[in-house]
């Protein structure tokens, strides 16, 4: 009986590491450049403990996310973020730092989507709050339909739906729009 056991412990114990060792592959694979612990989630097929992505184009950092908790869904190619930070990189050097309670990442085409107590915040003192934010990554725009509170350097801005183009650095408010200038030589 005691060859029997000793046997079946290697076989197992073998099976163990190349299942541990398998799902640490895959997992690199699917989540590059993404860092973190590893939890296990009922829902999630991953869930991660202190997330941190980056993403590069042309060798150059064009955003980097962090957040409290990441969670991977395979079948939805789609990871949840909680508590999220993502930080933007323009090319001329200025960047936008984006926080949120949560966002949403699609894998395949790297949009996001960020809800709840959303504030953008510019290296030059601009400052936008909203309810929810869209990002999309062909066209580095990032949007919203909500309401909108954009403040800086003497200006003011209410107003319903919002565009900025990080490519042209141009923003737009779309409706509803009440604007206050201070200070301002007319």
């Amino acid at each position: 009986m005691k060859r029997m056991i000793k046997p079946i412990l290697v076989i197992f114990l073998i099976a163990a590491v190349f299942a541990v060792g398998t799902f640490l592959y895959i997992n690199n694979k699917i989540h590059k450049g993404l860092s973190g612990t590893l939890v296990k989630s009922s829902k999630a097929d991953i869930r991660i403990e202190k997330a941190r992505y980056v993403e590069t184009r042309d060798g150059q950092k064009e955003w980097e996310l962090e957040a409290d908790s990441a969670q991977y869904f395979k079948d939805d190619n789609l990871t949840v973020f909680e508590n999220v930070k993502v930080i933007f990189y323009s090319q001329n050097g200025e960047n936008y730092t984006l926080i949120g309670r949560e966002g949403r990442l699609r894998n395949d085409s790297k949009d996001m989507d960020i809800v709840g107590n959303v504030v953008v915040t510019s290296t030059d003192n601009y400052q936008l709050k909203t309810d929810s934010l869209q990002y999309i990554a062909g066209v580095r725009q990032i949007s919203t339909k909500d309401r909108v509170f954009f403040t800086g350097p003497g200006i003011n801005i209410e107003g319903t739906g919002f565009l900025a183009d990080m490519i042209t650095e141009r923003v737009s408010v779309f409706a509803n729009v009440r604007t206050v200038v201070q200070d301002a030589a007319l």
